[in-house]
C-alpha cells in the first residue's frame, strides 16, 4: 500500500502564502482552494488557515507520533490546540462561547489553559457527547449519536467548536445542524490538531446556508481522508494523493511511515482513553499497510507494548500480527 510515486504531490507553498510567523510558528493562508484543478467543484471556504510548527515543533510531531497514547496524547493536542487558538484569539467578535465535543476534544477545552485564554472572565461552556457510529444507510456510512448535553446554546458573538479531529466530518455536521437552530453567532472557529477537507464540505454548507462565518484553522496539514482506510471508510487521515503540506514536512512524513498511506493519529478517543486498544490497532494497521517493524523505533513506544500482559494479548488476538513484531517488543 505504498503511495504512488508518479502522483505528484500538492504541497502549501503551491495553494498558499505564509501570512504571519509568530514564535516558531508560521500562519499559512490557503484561499480559494476550489480554484485548483484538483479540488474544482468542492464546497470549501474561501480562506482556509494553516498553522505550521516547522522544524519538529509540537504540531508537526504530533502528526508524525500515531503511537504516542495516553496521558501524553492528551497533552499533546492540548498543546497543539491552545497554540493555534492563542494565535487567533485577536479575531474573536464579542462574547466567546465553547463548544466541547467529548470525548476527543476534551483535551482542548479552553477552561484548563493556563494563562487562561480571556482573563476577566471565564468562557461561556457546553459539553456534548456525540459518538459516531457505523451505518450502511448513513452518509458516508456513519451515523451519530447524541448521549449528553451538559451547558446551554450561548447566544454569543464568536463560537469555538473543540472537536480534535475531523475525518468524515459527520460529528461536525450533526451539532452544527442543530446547533443554528438555536442561535447564529457571527464566527465559528474550528481548531483541530488533525482533519481533512472532505470532513469541512459539510459544516461550511450549514453554516453558508444561515449566513455564518466558517474560520478553519488546521494543525499543519489539509488531508485527503481515505474513502476506504485500512478497516473503516472515511476514516484514516494520512498521505494520499490530495493531502497538502508544506515540501519540507512531506519528507519527515514519507519517511516517519514509510511512504505508506497510515493513519496518523488512529482513533484519538481510544488513544487517550484506551491505549492498549490503540497500540494493538496501530500495529495491526502498519501490518496491513505494508510498514516494515525492523524499521520502527520502538523506544519512542509506551512502555505497555513491553509488557507480558500486552504481548500476551496481542499473540493471542493477532498471531500474524505478533509473528512480525513479537521480537521488537518482547522483553
Amino acid at each position: 500500500m505504498n503511495m504512488d510515486a508518479d502522483v505528484n504531490p500538492i504541497f502549501l507553498e503551491d495553494v498558499g502564502e505564509i501570512v504571519m510567523s509568530r514564535g516558531g510558528r508560521d500562519i499559512w493562508l490557503v484561499k480559494a482552494i476550489t480554484r485548483h484543478e484538483a479540488f474544482r467543484d468542492r464546497c470549501l471556504p474561501e480562506k482556509i488557515y494553516v498553522v505550521d510548527f516547522p522544524g519538529r515543533g509540537a504540531g508537526e510531531e504530533f502528526l508524525l507520533s500515531r503511537q504516542a497514547c495516553g496521558p501524553e496524547k492528551f497533552l499533546m493536542i492540548k498543546e497543539v490546540g491552545h497554540d493555534m487558538i492563542r494565535l487567533f484569539e485577536r479575531m474573536f467578535d464579542g462574547k466567546v462561547a465553547q463548544f466541547v465535543i467529548l470525548w476527543g476534544g476534551r483535551p482542548l477545552d479552553l477552561l484548563d489553559a493556563n494563562p487562561p485564554l480571556l482573563r476577566s472572565r471565564l468562557l461561556d461552556t457546553t459539553y456534548i457527547k456525540l459518538t459516531r457510529v457505523e451505518d450502511n444507510l448513513g452518509f458516508r456510512g456513519w451515523n451519530i449519536v447524541e448521549s449528553s448535553f451538559v451547558g446551554e446554546w450561548w447566544q454569543d458573538d464568536t463560537w469555538i467548536i473543540m472537536e480534535e479531529c475531523i475525518a468524515s466530518g459527520q460529528t461536525l455536521n450533526y451539532f452544527v445542524e442543530e446547533a443554528l437552530q438555536h442561535h447564529r453567532p457571527k464566527k465559528i472557529f474550528l481548531f483541530p490538531v488533525c482533519a481533512s477537507l472532505e470532513g469541512l464540505e459539510g459544516i461550511y454548507s450549514i453554516c453558508s446556508d444561515h449566513s455564518v462565518e466558517l474560520i478553519p484553522v488546521f494543525n499543519g496539514a489539509l488531508i485527503e481522508v481515505a474513502e476506504e482506510g485500512v478497516s473503516l471508510p472515511f476514516t484514516d487521515l494520512g498521505l494520499q494523493p490530495r493531502t497538502i503540506v508544506t515540501r519540507h514536512f512531506y519528507q519527515d512524513l514519507k519517511d516517519r511511515y514509510q511512504s505508506t498511506p497510515l493513519c496518523w493519529v488512529g482513533d484519538i478517543g481510544d488513544s487517550i482513553y484506551k491505549p492498549e486498544e490503540h497500540l494493538l490497532e496501530t500495529l495491526c494497521d502498519m501490518l496491513a499497510v505494508g510498514m516494515d517493524f525492523e524499521r520502527e523505533d520502538f523506544s519512542l513506544w509506551s512502555p505497555i507494548v513491553r509488557s507480558e500482559q500486552f504481548c500476551s494479548r496481542l499473540q493471542d488476538s493477532y498471531p500474524d500480527v505478533f509473528k512480525q513484531v513479537g521480537r521488537y517488543i518482547s522483553s
